[in-house]
């Protein structure tokens, strides 16, 4: 009888042990299929996120090269037009004191300034004059474009020193910074803009525009629209590629403030100090 018990529970102990074994095997298999999956979903998602980057690089891609050929058309085509008629112009034969001399006088003047206009509007959209001056120096010749127009007075300062970043960077800064004038100049309603560009806690490079318009409400639908629609999403997707922020600021009848701030690369941090 006692050999029989121990039998029993000795059957039992086994019991037991197998059961272990396959619960612990089974709760083995749930962990190691459910890590697999995890793994599955990061590399699905890195791969999304991956293809989404480059989709978006190929548009913005598509994007400056098409500014590329306005500015190559403006230049090389509608620039040698008004060339061409302010040459003419001066050819006509007319005396001083002729009443249309002042006339074709002024016209010429004007056309010559068009001129002028149109030549910085082309650099502005050419990618590679970005490439070439540098980002500080394309935000200078912008900044000079804009006071040019005379719709507004520009107030300008610009304390960094150095161009941090790389083409690309510069390129996407630059086009951000139009989009943000381009805004003011549709929506604003303003006669003074304040432009800075600086350098914060070493760490940071920064644009900061402040218009003195009729503002808006950040968070309603006119609010939405005020900032751009196409053009923000524009700004947020070239910020995004450059790990940059962009903050608005606005309140109806208090103008607006747009700043965009963006990491100095680590290694370049030393030449600030």
């Amino acid at each position: 009888m006692e050999d029989q018990s121990q039998e029993i529970i000795f059957n039992i102990v086994i019991g037991i042990a197998i059961a272990l074994l396959l619960v612990g095997f089974i709760v083995s298999i749930f962990f190691f299929y459910q890590k697999k999956e995890i793994k599955q979903e990061r590399l699905m998602r890195d791969l999304r996120e991956r293809f989404e980057r480059e989709l978006l690089n190929s548009q913005l891609e598509m994007q400056e090269n098409t500014m590329k050929q306005i500015g190559e058309e403006l230049h090389d085509n509608i620039k040698q037009q008004l060339l061409v008629v302010s040459m003419s112009l001066g050819f006509l034969p007319v005396e001083p004191d002729d009443p249309s001399y002042e006339t074709i006088k002024e016209s010429k003047t004007e056309i010559n300034n068009v001129i002028k206009d149109i030549a910085q509007l082309s650099h502005s959209l050419h990618t590679d004059r970005i490439f070439q001056v540098g980002l500080l120096e394309s935000i200078d010749l912008e900044v000079e474009r804009l006071r040019r127009i005379k719709t507004l007075k520009v107030n300008y300062l610009c304390k960094a020193k150095y161009n941090y970043f790389d083409g690309q960077t510069n390129t996407f800064i630059f086009r951000i910074m139009q989009e943000i004038l381009q805004n003011v100049l549709k929506h604003a309603k303003a006669t003074e803009l304040n432009i800075d560009v600086y350098e914060q806690d070493v760490t940071l490079f920064v644009i900061r525009i402040q218009d003195n318009g009729i503002g808006f409400d950040v968070n309603s639908n006119e609010g939405q629209s005020k900032t751009g629609g196409i053009g923000l999403t524009n700004m947020q997707n070239r910020a995004d590629l450059i790990n940059a922020d962009i903050k608005i600021e606005s309140e109806k009848g208090k103008g607006t403030t747009v700043s965009l701030v963006l990491p100095i690369p680590k290694e370049e941090r030393s030449i600030i100090n």
